[in-house]
């Protein structure tokens, strides 16, 4: 058989070119490859939440949600969430409880708070006290279940 009479053709639906360049034909792909959401699709939705500032890029075909100061509080503060048992692992669908791991995590935004202090606008500054006052009162709350 000839190599060009193989019956089949081979088409490269990859989003990214091999220098992590997003491909021209990537909405053009025949099959839905630009629809098939990625497992950062949530964070995506969150990151634009938060940030209302985003890219129109963000959440439309982009692999990752745009970093800033707002996407690193939530992230960490989803964390602590998640060590403290109060939502389950996305990866195992199991509830588990870390609470030393959980302070940790809150001792780290405490830690930002400090190092950023005076450099935070009012939302990024309201966002931060918001979330380690929730995250302490839940990690208390937490506390209080275990020992009893």
């Amino acid at each position: 058989m000839a190599e060009g009479d193989s019956g089949f053709k081979v088409a490269d639906r990859r989003k990214f070119t091999e220098d992590g360049e997003l491909r021209d034909s990537v909405e053009e792909a025949p099959g839905g490859a630009a629809g098939h959401s990625s497992p950062s699709v949530a964070a995506q939705g969150q990151a634009e939440a938060t940030d209302s500032t985003a890219s129109p890029d963000v959440g439309q075909g982009s692999r990752e949600p745009e970093m800033n100061f707002r996407t690193l509080v939530v992230s960490l503060s989803t964390t602590a969430l998640l060590q403290m048992g109060l939502a389950p692992n996305p990866a195992s669908q199991k509830v588990e409880k870390n609470l030393p791991g959980a302070r940790q995590t809150i001792k780290i935004l405490d830690i930002l708070k400090d190092k950023t202090r005076g450099n935070l606008d009012p939302q990024e500054s309201q966002l931060l006290d918001q979330c380690l006052h929730d995250l302490k009162m839940s990690f208390v709350q937490s506390s209080r279940r275990v020992t009893l």
